[in-house]
């Protein structure tokens, strides 16, 4: 099941490197706050699956029948989770950055992304 979530991972991070990789790229708040939203739960759930294979790591370490193989399996697999879980951080960091960005030169008045002047005169913006 933790694959399934690294799978899932894996698509969030694609979509919040398209928002990032092209700062010129418009987007929208509800944009930002989904992907935000999704990162904060992706974030808790591989974080949860990394306390459970860090347990499971500690058990298999503090016994003495344990096989090195069987070890080094589950201290890669927590390896693997934590460096998933740094890279989804780093990204979602730099969401934050973005979507700071982003606000405050719709806050200043200047053209939101993905909208155009009528639509912010409708929400009493323009």
């Amino acid at each position: 099941m933790p694959e399934v979530r690294l799978e899932l991972d894996t698509v969030l991070k694609e979509q919040l490197r398209r928002v990032l990789d092209d700062p010129q790229r418009p987007v929208t708040e509800a944009e930002l706050r989904k992907l935000s939203e999704e990162g904060r739960a992706c974030t808790l759930i591989l974080g949860a699956d990394l306390e459970r294979l860090e347990r499971q790591l500690a058990k298999l370490d503090g016994d003495p029948a344990s096989s090195l193989g069987a070890i080094a399996t589950a201290f890669r697999r927590v390896h693997d989770f934590r460096m998933h879980l740094e890279e989804l951080d780093g990204l979602l960091s730099a969401l934050e950055d973005r979507a700071r960005e982003a606000r405050t030169s719709w806050l200043l008045g200047e053209s939101a992304p993905g909208q155009t002047q009528a639509a912010r005169r409708g929400r009493g913006q323009g």
